[in-house]
């Protein structure tokens, strides 16, 4: 039951990890180069597509205020989403093993 759980964490925190830090990458992607949304470089449409998948679990981040979670506190629906894309990827990898060995019987 603990490896389970660690390993959830683990999945949770690489994915708030990778969340977290897309969107300065992107940012620095697009600074100051004045680029309109058709003559974005390519790097930039992919890092834009790496995005809406990291989020999106929870589609309803723009549905509540923002001042339910000030300055910060906005990591608290991110690190809850990440926890649900840490055991969606566990119970994937779970059912995909059990599959495969009844397939192999």
């Amino acid at each position: 039951m603990l490896k389970k759980t660690a390993i959830i964490i683990l999945f949770g925190a690489t994915h708030f990890v990778l969340t977290v830090g897309i969107v300065p990458v992107a940012r620095m992607l697009n600074s100051g180069n004045g680029f309109e949304y058709q003559a974005l470089p390519a790097l930039f449409r992919i890092i834009v597509g790496i995005t809406r998948l990291l989020y999106f679990p929870i589609i309803t981040l723009g549905l509540y205020s923002r001042q339910w979670f000030p300055g910060n506190w906005i990591y608290i629906p991110v690190f809850i989403n990440s926890l649900l894309w840490g055991a969606g990827l566990y119970l994937f990898i779970f059912f995909y093993r059990k599959f495969r060995k009844r397939i192999a019987q």
